[in-house]
């Protein structure tokens, strides 16, 4: 080979050495590093520069939905309008009352009292509250006397009724006992009673 070929060799390797060296420099510009890196050491993946604050953490406490549930379950419910509804009261036809079987079981003169006295009791109703009414009638004149029924097991117990007074004359009268509740009306039959 000659001088001359030589020598113009060696600018061309120059100039490719000088190229070479350019574009490893723009490659290395562009990557971002101020610096070459380290023998041995790895450059963090783009998506691990993210902050922390932008990938929720397991460690952050999940919302709990149940978390308004317990809340309102606490709270009072709304009050709401109720319809109050009283004890159903006995039903009555028209107005009318249960027609009951009285008894007058006797009657007779108590003279230390100087009243008449009788006792009965209405039949098949067993109530509270019920009046029972000794009725006296002779000659135009009605006298009464008045008192609680009782309750029994199946009857309204009359107890003792009495009715005394001047207008009691002597002579016979007749008596009759009645019966009167809230549901039920009643009368026994006539009896007669003597008044010394």
């Amino acid at each position: 080979m000659s001088r001359r070929t030589r020598r113009s060799r060696r600018p061309l390797l120059v100039l490719v050495t000088l190229l070479l060296a350019a574009g490893a420099f723009v490659l290395w510009t562009r990557s971002g590093d101020t610096a070459p890196a380290a023998a041995g050491t790895r450059t963090p993946p783009p998506s691990a520069a993210v902050p922390s604050a932008a990938v929720p953490s397991s460690e952050a406490p999940a919302a709990d939905p149940d978390a308004g549930t317990e809340q309102e379950a606490d709270e009072e419910p709304p009050s709401r309008p109720t319809a109050t509804t009283s004890a159903p009261q006995p039903e009555e036809d028209d107005g009318e009352l249960t027609a009951v079987a009285v008894s007058l079981t006797y009657t007779g003169y108590d003279a230390a009292a100087a009243a008449v006295v009788a006792g009965g009791y209405a039949a098949g109703v067993v109530e509270e509250d019920a009046t029972c009414t000794l009725v006296l009638r002779r000659e135009g004149v009605e006298l009464r006397g008045e008192s609680l029924g009782t309750a029994n097991v199946t009857t309204t117990d009359c107890g003792e009724v009495r009715v005394g007074g001047a207008a009691l004359t002597s002579g016979t009268w007749e008596a009759v006992l009645s019966y009167t509740s809230d549901t039920s009306v009643g009368e026994s039959a006539a009896g007669e009673v003597v008044v010394p």
